[in-house]
């Protein structure tokens, strides 16, 4: 009896040991996780409570940022431009992203370089692909777009400067640059399917459509939900890329929320203002992250 409480004081002590050693380990990514999560974050809620442009003491207004803010028709337009960025550029990653996971899905050479050459704009430095991207659809005669524009005889379009076209070409950057990692994701789902599934299938008689509609689709349902969730939560997020092709211009025509937010924090000066514009961001972002943790 005295030797089993004995083992039970050690293993206490053990398992004491094991955590203080374990806290050792993880307490200095807690101390920056704090420095540099928590505590701005904080004084984000905080300032969004304020009037404060750096220069003057902050002056406590309450729920005024809050109210101008969905008051004010450039925010609603904003949040307008950023859903059909983030809808668009998910819908078209997900399609895309499954098409060629499944059309590279197979062994053979050509299928390797395939995966290989889509999964390199996925690699690239985000400012890297944006040069790319600005040749390619930049108003100037030279680009891509406007270089075969004038092989075929037709006329040259302003693309990235152009009121009506600068959004479709972020969307398209948006594509481009993310069908890599999603076509790279949906092909490890592929590779767990059992391959006793569409061998039955395809016994049956079921063709290359009805496989892909009625098993390899249902079949990977929790995989695309992921990407959906992940690609709107990376879409609402979005800043480097869209501040590097167009600064949110033409007028507004691509300014999304993140680049409202910066705009009035470090052009306009009206930290308090954007300050509520960035919590109600990461509010829309928590949304979208508790859905994607419920589902997982």
């Amino acid at each position: 009896m005295q030797g089993k409480k004995s083992l039970a004081m050690f293993a206490k002590s053990l398992k004491k040991r094991e955590a203080r050693v374990a806290f050792s380990f993880i307490s200095p990514v807690l101390v920056l996780y704090t420095i540099f999560f928590w505590v701005p974050l904080i004084l984000i809620v905080m300032v969004s409570f304020t009037k404060w442009d750096m220069f003057k003491p902050m002056k406590f207004v309450g729920l005024a940022n809050y109210y101008k803010l969905f008051s004010d028709p450039y925010f609603l337009k904003a949040f307008l431009i950023s859903s059909v960025y983030a809808l668009s550029s998910v819908g078209l990653l997900i399609f895309f992203g499954l098409a060629f996971a499944v059309l590279f899905n197979r062994p053979g050479l050509i299928p390797f370089l395939g995966r290989m050459l889509f999964f390199m704009s996925a690699i690239l430095p985000l400012i890297s692909a944006g040069a790319i991207w600005v040749w390619i659809t930049g108003p100037e005669s030279y680009s891509g777009l406007n270089s075969l524009m004038s092989f075929l005889g037709m006329g040259r379009g302003k693309w990235l400067a152009g009121s009506n076209t600068a959004l479709l070409c972020v969307i398209g950057f948006a594509v481009w640059h993310g069908t890599g990692f999603n076509t790279l994701i949906y092909t490890a789902g592929l590779r767990g399917i059992p391959s006793v599934y569409i061998d039955a299938a395809r016994i049956d008689g079921a063709s290359g459509f009805h496989i892909i509609r009625y098993i390899i689709i249902p079949l990977l349902t929790p995989i695309t939900l992921f990407l959906v969730v992940t690609n709107l939560i990376a879409g609402f997020n979005a800043f480097t890329p869209i501040w590097f092709l167009t600064k949110g211009g033409p007028g507004t025509a691509t300014r999304i929320l993140p680049t409202y937010i910066y705009q009035f924090g470090f052009n306009r000066f009206r930290f308090g203002f954007a300050s509520a514009s960035a919590i109600v961001l990461i509010g829309i972002v928590l949304i979208f992250t508790y859905i994607r943790l419920r589902k997982l």
